[in-house]
């Protein structure tokens, strides 16, 4: 049997016929005005899947080369700092050199005395130098300032101390890949504290850590440690007092000024003798102090060099991805031109055959 097709088949076929050619004709329209071939996840269900995760990937990358620019920067600081404090390790080297001749006299050792009080001043000031609003010696505490010379002469570090592993600040430089940027005041300058006589509230556990005495608001008397943790030992085991503490290049600092202070004091040859002895001693200081602040340059040029590479790769990564993105989602100018053409003939030709039959009645016929 012949089916009989309707006016309303032949519309609705007309119609749908027409909806397609004018999907076809919009999405070449977007095409051409995204640059993109997939604007919609029905466009190329994988392709936008692709789309999406190189997107992701390469918002990866950008922000790992955020974290290496930065990292880079603040490292360059800290060299340029290093660098700084070698050679004024270096001048104080070279006094206490001078200071250990015995042939100088009184106005020379005083003279001497200034220079390295002086050499002091500069190297707190170059321990306590902000980059980026931050306290770069301080350790995790980078809105602490982390050093200071005390009325009484102590140099005393506020940051975190490098025995606490809580000091590192790291970022990171790939996925899963952590570099550490800081190192801490204490490590690269040391401190100094002078010795404290009994009577005077401060005490000596059993490990040579000082203990404060104090009161708190309701009258008690508490112990606590210099960084406010609670003492919680026997206090019989407390040392009334506490013994000379120092180390580093401010260590060694404050030392050779004390000792050529000693030895302008000194009223017996014997105890001017002694004094020199303990400037000597302060020429091993500043060796190992040389030392340690050469170690950590090491230490942080290899990271530099580490970062240098990984900027490379994300580079290359991030090329590579960027074309293999292009290559599955750029718009061919030439082709995409070339389609928008096509659907718009098709798109056209649609209309006005829809338009003619919508237009027939039986009249055409008689």
């Amino acid at each position: 049997m012949v089916q009989r097709i309707t006016s309303a088949s032949r519309y609705d076929l007309l119609l749908t016929d027409m909806r397609r050619n004018m999907a076809n004709y919009n999405k070449a329209i977007e095409q051409l005005s995204s640059s993109s071939k997939i604007n919609h996840l029905t466009d190329d269900p994988i392709g936008a899947v692709n789309v999406l995760n190189t997107n992701r990937q390469l918002g990866q990358i950008e922000t790992f080369e955020t974290n290496v620019g930065m990292a880079s920067a603040e490292l360059s600081a800290l060299g340029d700092l290093m660098d700084l404090a070698s050679g004024y390790l270096s001048q104080a080297w070279d006094k206490a050199i001078q200071a250990n001749n015995q042939t100088y006299n009184e106005n020379s050792l005083k003279a001497l005395k200034v220079e390295i009080d002086e050499i002091t001043k500069t190297m707190v000031d170059l321990a306590n130098t902000e980059y980026n609003d931050n306290y770069i010696f301080a350790g995790a505490n980078t809105k602490t300032i982390p050093f200071e010379i005390a009325e009484n002469g102590d140099i005393i570090y506020y940051g975190t101390p490098n025995s606490n592993p809580d000091y590192i600040r790291q970022t990171e430089v790939a996925d899963g890949v952590f570099e550490i940027i800081n190192t801490t005041g204490d490590k690269v300058f040391g401190y100094y504290k002078s010795a404290v006589e009994p009577g005077n509230g401060v005490y000596t556990d059993k490990d040579g850590k000082r203990v404060l005495e104090s009161t708190d608001a309701d009258g008690n008397t508490v112990y606590k440690y210099e960084n406010g943790a609670e003492y919680t030992g026997d206090i019989a085991d407390l040392t009334d007092g506490a013994p000379e503490e120092y180390d580093g290049v401010m260590g060694a600092l404050r030392v050779l000024s004390n000792s050529i202070q000693a030895a302008l004091d000194a009223p017996t040859d014997a105890e001017r003798t002694e004094a020199f002895n303990t400037m000597r001693s302060t020429l091993d200081m500043f060796s190992d102090s040389l030392n340690t602040i050469s170690n950590e340059q090491t230490k942080f040029g290899g990271v530099a060099n580490r970062l240098e590479m990984t900027e490379s790769t994300l580079g290359t990564n991030s090329d590579s991805l960027t074309n293999y993105l292009s290559n599955i989602n750029s718009v061919d100018y030439a082709t995409a031109v070339t389609n928008w053409l096509q659907a718009q003939y098709a798109y056209q030709a649609s209309l006005q055959v829809t338009a003619s039959s919508m237009n027939m009645s039986l009249l055409n016929y008689l």
